[in-house]
């Protein structure tokens, strides 16, 4: 399940909106050539047979961390071919018919869906003029948010790979002058408080292993009136009469964080209360 929240920086009371999206049909991928496809099989086969090996009880979190950056260093090579530059899932109208070169569009249509959602304005005197994308893969959002409003973003990964990726992408496009990317933890970002308009977190909520203090950064490092949005994967909600997810869900979730690097799922109301916390005007969209 994927989670849209959109949180401003400001005192207010806590107004939650749920919508209904209906989940995607994955799309289908065709290889040009052999050895397109055999690198690609190569790539999917560490991704598949990647496991955890370190201590993931480590109070400091680095056991994780570390796992996250050689995974995401490795593979990304693997999702850039596939996927392109956006390392995040695509939204798509439910029905639909998904080839393979449609990905990209439904990508982009993700971001802008995101935006809407959290209305941010049309007017360019009140659009964000400054930046962070907490967990930005290869950078492909933060160039595009930077294009879409002529602001200033920064973006950070674990994987140094990635944050090197990401430099050379953005000076292809001409946009060196705009967009930096940088390694940093986002549970303990490199910036003041109140540094940015727009803080954007898109699909990296997931790995963070201290939700807690993952909101409370966001929340820091957005400036006074400033818009949070975070697109994210959670767990489904439990019932009345339920106090733990069936033994199936909870396998087939284990397995999911042994292939991804994922600390313990969290649900959507998990969110919700940690956000409420803060005092943030809040919305969620599932």
């Amino acid at each position: 399940m994927t989670s849209v929240f959109h949180a401003c920086h400001s005192p207010l009371p806590y107004f939650p909106r749920k919508c209904q999206r209906s989940h995607p049909p994955r799309p289908s991928v065709s290889f040009p050539s052999s050895s397109f496809s055999r690198r690609c099989q190569s790539d999917a086969r560490f991704m598949a047979t990647s496991v955890k090996t370190a201590a993931w009880t480590t109070p400091d979190g680095s056991a994780l961390q570390d796992g996250i950056s050689e995974y995401f260093d490795k593979s990304s090579g693997f999702w850039e071919d596939i996927w392109g530059d956006h390392m995040h899932h695509g939204f798509y109208d439910p029905d639909s018919n998904v080839s393979g070169t449609d990905h990209i569009a439904a990508q982009i249509r993700m971001i802008e869906e995101s935006l809407r959602f959290a209305g941010i304005s049309e007017d360019p005197a009140k659009q964000p003029k400054r930046i962070v994308d907490v967990g930005c893969g290869l950078g492909a959002s933060s160039r595009y948010l930077a294009r879409k409003y002529g602001a200033e973003c920064q973006g950070f990964t674990l994987g140094a790979v990635q944050a090197g990726r990401a430099n050379v992408l953005a000076k292809a496009e001409g946009l060196a002058d705009k967009v930096s990317f940088q390694v940093a933890d986002a549970l303990n970002q490199p910036f003041p408080d109140g540094q940015f308009d727009l803080v954007w977190s898109m699909e990296s909520g997931e790995h963070m292993p201290d939700k807690a203090k993952f909101v409370n950064e966001l929340a820091r490092v957005a400036a006074p009136g400033g818009t949070i949005i975070i697109v994210t994967e959670c767990r489904r909600d439990l019932g009345p009469s339920e106090k733990s997810l069936q033994p199936w869900e909870k396998k087939l979730l284990n397995r999911i964080c042994n292939a991804f690097y994922l600390p313990e799922w969290c649900s959507t109301s998990d969110y919700v209360k940690l956000l409420q916390s803060l005092s943030l005007q809040l919305q969620c969209r599932i």
